[in-house]
């Protein structure tokens, strides 16, 4: 616990609040202000602010001790900093949309979210084509109500997804240019939680890249922009994305903690009737990305189970309740028109390595295998060669060993290495 933590901590005990009571006063929620306490989170002097207000006390020296760097110091943060700050957009010569290119964007923006996980015909050039041309007029737009505020929030979202498309097929620098001018549109057009979903989507770019740190930061910023407006579904996933980058970072308390707390929320979810939103669309593919899991660019063969395998093996041991939540294994399954059934037998084969079930991970590849045909493509056969390079480290377990080479008889991907003994 840092000395600041423990005397937020103290000034909210001599008030006689829980941390369920602040967070009823300050619009954080409980674990967030649980981490600030705690040493988790960095402290910052909006933070102190809120406590302030919260508990009617002054707390002027504690701002002295609130590290002097300016919030989100980070290169990642440094490009998303404007996110603090209210929404604004310059003002520019060049007119505004009208309302038939406004209707137009919406028309494409629905057609897109149908097709953008489709095999054959992902929507990908139709919407970068529409991005390209009307980026820099979305960028000159002054925010405000009306029709401004309209080709803003279809801007994000189209921008959204082309970003989890460019992600979809490992284009991740494109990807991420997107990401981010979907959360700066959405901010400028005064939605946070759109903003806070497209930056779900960059989170999980940055975990897939093996970059904790980053991504960690990144889930944090959207949780504090979206605290006052989350609905349990952007709750939730943003708090499954915190939970998967402390797991990466080893941090196994906060890993089974953010688990938790994303239980709480999916189910609180569950119960909820919600509208097909724009930020609900834009977390589908945040759901996917945990169905498809990490992608091959992640560093060296067999990093995954390396780097989460751990976290998932403490967890299935202390809390066993939490395990399926932690897989999404408890979430409704995706239906077959928008992600094929043999990468989701492939996806669950891929978790049960990292809980080092290597024997159930090859049953489920198997079965995965004749749903996939004797040639398979695409992001199937992309999701067939995770799992074999993925399971090398079991390369020794017979029923991995012919799993593997079944793969290798279908994909074409590289027989394994010998492994030293």
């Amino acid at each position: 616990m840092t000395e600041i933590g423990r005397a937020l901590r103290t000034a909210r005990l001599a008030a006689g609040l829980s941390l369920q009571g602040l967070a009823a006063r300050t619009n954080y929620s409980k674990p967030y202000l649980g981490q600030l306490e705690t040493g988790a989170r960095v402290v910052r002097p909006e933070h102190v602010t809120a406590y302030e207000s919260a508990l009617g006390v002054a707390l002027s020296p504690l701002y002295a001790q609130v590290p002097v760097a300016a919030p989100y110091e980070s290169e990642v943060s440094m490009e998303l900093s404007s996110l603090l700050l209210p929404s604004t957009a310059v003002v520019g010569g060049e007119a505004g949309f009208t309302l038939a290119e406004v209707a137009t964007a919406e028309r494409l923006a629905r057609w897109a979210r149908g097709l953008q996980w489709s095999e054959a015909t992902p929507p990908r050039r139709a919407v970068i084509d529409w991005l390209e041309a009307n980026l820099p007029r979305l960028q000159r737009l002054s925010p405000g109500p009306g029709r401004a505020e309209q080709a803003l929030r279809v801007g994000a979202e189209l921008a959204d997804v082309a970003g989890s498309m460019c992600w979809d097929i490992e284009e991740t620098d494109t990807a991420r240019r997107f990401y981010l001018a979907a959360a700066r549109l959405a901010h400028s057009a005064g939605d946070s939680c759109l903003a806070a979903a497209a930056l779900s989507g960059l989170t999980w770019q940055y975990l897939d890249q093996g970059r904790p740190e980053d991504g960690l930061e990144v889930a944090q910023l959207a949780q504090y922009i979206a605290r006052r407006s989350a609905t349990p579904r952007l709750r939730a996933a943003l708090a499954h994305l915190q939970a998967c980058a402390y797991g990466m970072l080893g941090h196994t308390t906060a890993f089974e903690r953010e688990t938790a707390y994303a239980t709480e929320c999916h189910l609180e979810a569950a119960a909820t009737a919600l509208a097909d939103t724009a930020v609900d669309r834009s977390l589908t593919a945040l759901n996917l990305s945990f169905l498809l899991g990490p992608r091959r660019t992640w560093p060296g063969r067999g990093r995954q189970s390396e780097l989460l395998g751990p976290s998932y093996r403490h967890l299935a041991a202390n809390r066993p309740q939490l395990v399926g939540a932690a897989f999404g294994m408890d979430r409704a399954s995706v239906p077959a028109t928008v992600i094929d059934p043999a990468i989701t037998l492939t996806s669950f084969a891929r978790l049960h390595l990292m809980l080092g079930e290597p024997n159930r991970a090859a049953e489920l590849a198997e079965a995965a295998l004749p749903l996939a045909g004797s040639r398979p493509a695409g992001r199937t056969a992309a999701r067939l060669r995770d799992f074999h390079h993925e399971s090398l480290e079991f390369a020794g377990v017979a029923d991995i060993a012919a799993a593997r080479t079944a793969i290798e008889d279908v994909t074409g991907c590289a027989a394994a290495p010998s492994i030293p003994s």
